[in-house]
């Protein structure tokens, strides 16, 4: 039996790529080919302003250079922006980090639709919950336009890595607020000014 897999859209290999950090054309093109994506810099320069164009990234100019980075006034909901936080901080199991953030945020369990809406593979350890409340819980989905279909199963995280977990909240509320802005970077060692 063989299984058929689908390329990930370059779409989603750029941001996975810009949500940890901004990047140059050059920088975002090498980390491109070292996931087997290997694009003429013509092709990358206008498949990036494009999405700078949808609103999907930033752009500034520090001659000589382009840098790029996700515009985090593009996510939409709580799910694109789990999916962001859930991405800069990395891992081998982002399905399982998005399940234990959502269940923690929503204080329910979580659909399998609803980690799809993050951005991220499934998740792999979690136990199947009961049906007591699911119709209801998919009414109000319903009602805020997220349509989740009966037979999708409902779960909650396995286990709870409590460290990880806080870093994913952390990561949330810097691109719900953009505190970077706040916060010199690792490699500055002078306060910025409030503006």
């Amino acid at each position: 039996m063989t299984s058929l897999t689908q390329e990930k859209p370059l779409k989603d290999d750029i941001v996975s790529d810009l949500t940890s950090d901004e990047k140059s054309i050059s920088g975002l093109q090498k980390s491109l080919e070292e996931k087997g994506r290997n694009l003429h810099r013509l092709v990358l320069t206008g498949y990036l302003k494009a999405m700078v164009d949808l609103g999907v990234l930033k752009e500034r100019e520090i001659k000589p250079s382009r840098i790029y980075s996700v515009n985090s006034s593009s996510v939409k909901d709580i799910y694109d922006v789990v999916g962001l936080a859930v991405h800069r901080i990395g891992g081998t199991s982002m399905g399982d980090d998005a399940l234990s953030a959502l269940n923690f945020l929503f204080n329910r369990p979580i659909f399998a639709r609803e980690i799809e809406r993050c951005n991220v593979e499934p998740a792999r350890e979690y136990r199947k919950v009961l049906p007591t409340r699911k119709l209801e819980i998919i009414q109000k989905l319903s009602e805020q336009g997220i349509k989740i279909p009966q037979s999708n199963i409902m779960m909650e995280p396995e286990n709870r890595d409590l460290t990880r977990l806080l870093r994913i909240l952390k990561e949330i509320i810097y691109i719900s607020m953009d505190l970077k802005r706040y916060s010199p970077s690792d490699q500055e060692n002078i306060q910025k000014t409030l503006d």
